[in-house]
């Protein structure tokens, strides 16, 4: 297939859409890391499980430049345990525009739907906020519905690779949260854009920072001392305590190389 890509000169999302459904299905499995397939013995010729039910459902609409990889345990669950968006930017390289790991075994905790059943798009529209205290309490970040796979290095590695197939040496991503962007950067990714907002909050939450002092226990999720690790400060932030909301940081990962960037030193988890 890599040699078909290479004849083929494919250079964007929207290209490969346009192949033949079987030729860009197997160009975007590579999307899946290979020890997430062998878990679930997904077969990689037909994207089903041993009971013949698929697992790995890809949208790739041909006029479009995006696409959405989903990969299933079982083809009943709710939520998948890999979900990947990639897209092509603006600037011509693609984008993992959106990432979620699941341990679909693990709990499940309702942050992605308000009281009447309305979708907050992950907290980020609207909240939930009894379940996103259940969900902090048991160790997850914003956004996190269930825990994770402990899997984006994989994925990370899986992107680079697919990029490659495509003769992209870079990639860009649109990290969510705040403790997004902390996880890239351990993974070697930098930042295109942001990096001043991400050394700000890191000095805010510093001793005698603004951020700091506004951690008063005035609600579950600005607790005093909360800014010593990645995780309390991500839900401090996405409950507001910043003047402006969190956005207007985007990262890139550069094929072999790490950026070296960190803007939390030594931080906790």
């Amino acid at each position: 297939m890599d040699a078909r890509v290479d004849g083929l000169g494919l250079g964007s999302i929207q290209e490969i859409n346009a192949l033949p459904r079987k030729m860009a299905e197997a160009l975007y499995l590579r999307l899946v890391p290979d020890d997430l397939l062998q878990r679930f013995a997904i077969d990689p010729g037909t994207l089903r499980g041993r009971d013949g039910g698929r697992l790995v459902r890809i949208t790739a609409p041909e006029d479009k430049p995006w696409v959405r990889v989903e990969v299933r345990q079982a083809e009943e669950d709710r939520d998948p345990a890999l979900l990947v968006d990639v897209e092509t930017s603006p600037l011509s390289v693609p984008e993992l525009a959106f990432v979620q790991i699941n341990d679909p075994t693990a709990p499940r905790y309702a942050i992605d739907s308000d009281v009447d059943g309305r979708d907050t798009l992950f907290g980020t529209a609207s909240r939930n906020l009894a379940e996103e205290l259940r969900a902090m309490q048991d160790g997850l970040a914003p956004g996190q519905v269930r825990r994770g796979l402990r899997m984006l290095a994989q994925v990370l590695e899986s992107m680079e690779h697919f990029c490659s197939l495509m003769g992209k040496e870079i990639y860009l991503i649109d990290p969510l949260f705040y403790h997004s962007a902390i996880l890239y950067e351990r993974h070697g990714c930098g930042y295109l854009m942001g990096r001043e907002t991400m050394e700000s909050i890191h000095e805010g939450f510093g001793p005698g920072g603004p951020l700091a002092a506004r951690l008063d226990g005035s609600s579950p999720f600005r607790q005093p001392g909360a800014g010593r690790t990645v995780r309390r400060r991500s839900w401090a932030l996405h409950d507001g305590i910043a003047d402006d909301p969190w956005g207007g940081v985007k990262m890139y990962k550069a094929a072999g190389r790490a950026a070296q960037v960190s803007t939390f030193p030594d931080a906790l988890y």
